[in-house]
């Protein structure tokens, strides 16, 4: 059991004839009991700052763990987060893809469709300009033919109205 500052300034010594003074040994002990005591206080003090230390220790060990397990869950959201961004690139990427390809396959066939179009609308053109020169020849040639008619038709009446020249033929007598 441990020696405390109350046992030594308890304890008594048995009187002897040769013995030590009394006040000395009893001023010893109480001096004993003294540096006893102030080295108790100064214990439970170190014992108490000590488990303040380990107290305040393990306080930050647990925040070190949490930070640890904060970090780390950050880096794992961080990681996650980056490969999800990554999908959804590569996703909007091949949307992107199919998109420009239709908008080519549609531009290409509209192309197709406008030149088919065009060559369509030229053979109307030719044909349309081919009929008009004929019609346009037609009416010339019936031009033409109405000019020459109206020639001869001025010609008759031209000698129609000429007086007409005679012709000593005898009158017939019956």
């Amino acid at each position: 059991m441990p020696l405390t500052p109350l046992d030594i300034e308890a304890q008594r010594f048995g009187r002897r004839l040769l013995g030590y003074g009394r006040a000395e040994v009893e001023s010893f002990l109480r001096a004993c009991a003294d540096a006893l005591s102030q080295a108790n206080l100064e214990r439970e003090e170190q014992a108490r700052l000590s488990q303040t230390a380990r107290s305040e220790a393990e306080s930050y060990r647990e925040r070190e763990r949490t930070l640890v397990e904060a970090l780390a869950t950050a880096k794992r959201v961080a990681e996650e987060q980056k490969s999800r961004a990554q999908q959804e690139a590569e996703r909007i990427i091949a949307d992107a893809r199919r998109h420009a390809e239709q908008l080519i396959q549609q531009t290409q066939s509209e192309v197709m469709r406008v030149e088919k179009q065009i060559l369509r609308l030229k053979v109307e053109r030719e044909t349309f300009e081919s009929r008009l020169n004929g019609l346009l020849d037609e009416h010339r040639r019936l031009l033409e033919i109405r000019r020459h008619e109206v020639g001869v038709a001025e010609q008759l009446r031209a000698r129609s109205t000429r007086p007409p020249t005679t012709t000593s033929t005898p009158p017939d007598h019956e």
